[in-house]
């Protein structure tokens, strides 16, 4: 059977896309880990910024009840030197009121105080050990990112190296059109996009092909044409086996199989829609050479 071109390029082909697919897929991956750690930092300085708000909170509410706290004693000392000057009995039970309250206030506002600047004391030492947390997870954020910078870096160089390669391979043999195909089956179906026929079996999708279907097939596959499996959408070439073999793959011997598998193949069949031909490998529909 005469060569192929085609089919050989399209075999140096896949191996080169189904390397050049891996790699990009770790450019997808790759970040994985550092946005996880970007999503922390965002969290931490969420955190830290709303702590640092109540703090600056606190310690305003702080600086409010030590003034209201100095006022009630500045008033509480007045009523008491008024104490000394008073003349009637009247007087002295309104001004000893005053001063009862002005003292429940003074010692009301003290514990206030106490309280308040026990809060605003633990709330700057929280902010202050939050802090050094942000700014540990910014550097181990930091030393990722340059981390997966450089990892990036030399996968993107050798993803530019395989697709001068494929260029290399396709050269004229392959059109612009078949290759972009054929590069979307291989990523679609997990890196393989030509497969063998064994006697009527396509290799791809387990499918039994219609006899003249791969007799057209190695008829096309000596003319330099190619085809495409109606089932799984894979580019096909036909691979000679002994006869004894062969005879696993023949129509006749997979239909004794019986009608179980038949139904099974049917159901099959239904669950096959990102297996169509035209949907799913963005063609037209039809089987043509390019």
């Amino acid at each position: 059977m005469a060569e192929n071109e085609k089919l050989d390029c399209l075999r140096k082909l896949q191996d080169v896309l189904q390397e050049k697919f891996t790699l990009e897929q770790q450019v997808e991956t790759l970040p994985r880990e550092l946005r996880k750690e970007e999503a922390v930092l965002r969290s931490m300085e969420k955190d830290f910024s709303d702590l640092r708000t109540l703090a600056e909170e606190t310690a305003d509410e702080v600086k409010s009840l030590r003034i209201r706290y100095d006022d009630a004693t500045q008033l509480r000392t007045s009523y008491e030197k008024q104490m000394e000057f008073l003349s009637t009995q009247r007087e002295y039970e309104a001004l000893s009121k005053q001063l009862e309250d002005a003292r429940a206030n003074e010692e009301t506002l003290l514990k206030q105080r106490n309280s308040k600047t026990k809060e605003a004391d633990k709330l700057a030492k929280d902010v202050e050990a939050k802090q050094a947390e942000v700014e540990a997870q910014k550097a181990k954020v930091d030393e990722e990112r340059a981390k997966v910078d450089s990892e990036l870096s030399g996968i993107n160089e050798k993803i530019a190296a395989l697709d001068a390669q494929c260029l290399s391979i396709k050269g004229s043999s392959i059109s612009n059109e078949l290759y972009e195909k054929f590069s979307n089956i291989v990523r679609k179906k997990d890196g393989t996009g030509i497969v063998p026929v064994h006697g009527q079996v396509c290799m791809g999708c387990d499918r039994v092909l219609p006899m003249q279907f791969v007799i057209d097939l190695r008829l096309k596959q000596e003319k330099n044409e190619i085809d495409y499996c109606p089932y799984c959408s894979r580019i096909l070439w036909y691979e000679p086996l002994d006869p004894e073999t062969e005879k696993s793959y023949i129509f006749e011997q997979l239909e004794s199989k019986g009608a179980g598998d038949s139904k099974a193949a049917s159901s099959h069949d239904s669950q096959q829609d990102s297996d169509s031909y035209d949907e799913s490998m963005g063609m037209d529909g039809g089987f043509e050479d390019f």
